[in-house]
């Protein structure tokens, strides 16, 4: 008898713990990923001099690009609403050409990742690559 009181106690606990539970309504905005924050963390080392920290192409270096670096806030507005995710990794990487992305001026970050590496580890220069893609969706529309 004693057991069975505890057993519906414990029921009880749980179902109030999880009725007071916040929960997540579309309006809130997601937690960045640890991925993102990793970009965050890349971004800032890598991106920063050309791009700025608002990602708007005000870096300290840009006024002596030609052209101009893009302003990375706008890409999802500027592909009718939905962010190029696949074509944001492939300009970042840059070892396979974008048409009317990147350039001369935008360095290939895949060669150069890899060569940090000091090994030939894709799937690690995948990962790097994928976290400022996944930061770079984070400051859409900023």
């Amino acid at each position: 008898m004693r057991l069975t009181f505890f057993g519906l106690g414990c029921v009880l606990a749980v179902a109030v713990a999880l009725a007071s539970a916040p929960t997540v309504t579309a309006q809130q905005p997601a937690a960045p990923s640890s991925l993102a924050i990793a970009g965050a963390n890349n971004f800032s080392q890598y991106c920063v001099a050309c791009h700025g920290t608002d990602a708007k192409g005000t870096g300290p270096l840009a006024k002596n690009l030609n052209p101009k670096p893009a302003d990375l806030t706008g890409l999802t507005a500027r592909n009718g609403g939905t962010y190029p995710r696949d074509m944001v990794f492939q300009v970042i990487d840059g070892r396979k050409k974008v048409k009317g992305h990147g350039g001369g001026d935008m360095p290939q970050w895949g060669e150069t990742f890899l060569a940090s590496s000091g090994a030939s580890d894709d799937e690690a220069v995948k990962r790097r690559i994928d976290s400022l893609v996944d930061y770079l969706a984070t400051v859409q529309g900023k």
